[in-house]
């Protein structure tokens, strides 16, 4: 990806920006259609996003982000906490996109506090998805899916590379990443949720041991291989103004992965198998019940 000069993105190496809604799924549990619907959503949004204007497109990703901070957050904070983080968190990323960019430190700074934002958004959907029955299974095709969205709309069609170009400096850019030197490192939101959901999913299904092949899968293809891959066609060059399609290359041996922990270990585990298995043992909540009434004396 080219960035314009005036925004001041030059050596940005970052995976594609895919911005996903902040609720859960339907009310039910989370199916084949849902991830038809969530597949739908994610090619349309990019369209709407570059034909409208970019406040408007400020406004919309606030209230995606807020939902998913509201809803994630709140039964820890409660109502006036939850609101009263989400409007400290949102301000100080308006006042830093227009007030310390030009610097390193300040770009520093306006990293740390977006990728706060982005990685307790990614939390709270990545919990709400799971916990209303996506399996890992859904994960898999969801991964699958993305890839022949990344080769189309990154590589062939540079539409997500135009709109991440478009809205580096702006207020809730969903990117999560850091500045060092004149080089920036990112990764969208869309490919950090798709790696959470891969991995807690395998650790629902299956248990430490497929979440950790998940982890071995989305550190080598999710993370490795997108941060090198520039240096293959960069040789000579250290600006490397590259935008890599990632879940080009993490959707297939997810999906891989996904078949081989199948045949392995068999049936995914439900919520509920979860919950009263030892791994979930410590998510299950705890019921006080109530002691005994002492019989009464004559």
């Amino acid at each position: 990806m080219r960035a314009e000069p005036e925004q001041q993105t030059q050596g940005l190496i970052c995976t594609n920006v895919i911005a996903l809604p902040g609720g859960g799924p339907a009310v039910g549990t989370f199916n084949t259609r849902d991830v038809v619907i969530l597949l739908i959503f994610i090619g349309v949004l990019p369209f709407v996003y570059g034909w409208l204007p970019v406040p408007l497109v400020t406004c919309l990703l606030a209230v995606t982000f807020a939902s998913a901070l509201y809803i994630g957050y709140r039964p820890m904070l409660g109502s006036v906490g939850i609101w009263l983080g989400i409007g400290l968190l949102f301000g100080f990323n308006i006042w830093s996109s227009h007030h310390v960019m030009g610097t390193i430190p300040g770009w520093q700074v306006w990293y740390t506090e977006q990728s706060i934002i982005v990685g307790l958004g990614v939390v709270a959907v990545c919990n709400l998805y799971l916990q209303g029955g996506m399996k890992l299974r859904h994960v898999a095709w969801l991964s699958l899916g993305l890839a022949f969205y990344d080769v189309l709309f990154a590589a062939y069609y540079p539409l997500t590379g135009r709109l991440l170009a478009r809205y580096i400096t702006h207020p809730l850019t969903p990117v999560l990443g850091m500045r060092f030197g004149e080089v920036d490192y990112a990764v969208g939101l869309g490919d950090l949720l798709v790696y959470s959901l891969f991995f807690v999913a395998a650790y629902k299904a299956y248990g430490a041991r497929a979440a950790a092949i998940a982890a071995g899968v989305i550190v080598v293809m999710g993370g490795f291989a997108t941060a090198f891959i520039p240096f293959l066609f960069n040789l000579q060059n250290a600006n490397l103004d590259t935008l890599i399609p990632a879940q080009s290359l993490f959707g297939p041996a997810a999906f891989v992965a996904y078949l081989w922990m199948k045949r392995h270990y068999g049936r995914e585990r439900t919520m509920a198998e979860y919950l009263a298995s030892q791994d979930g043992a410590a998510a299950a909540p705890q019921v006080e019940q109530a002691p005994a009434p002492e019989p009464a004396s004559i």
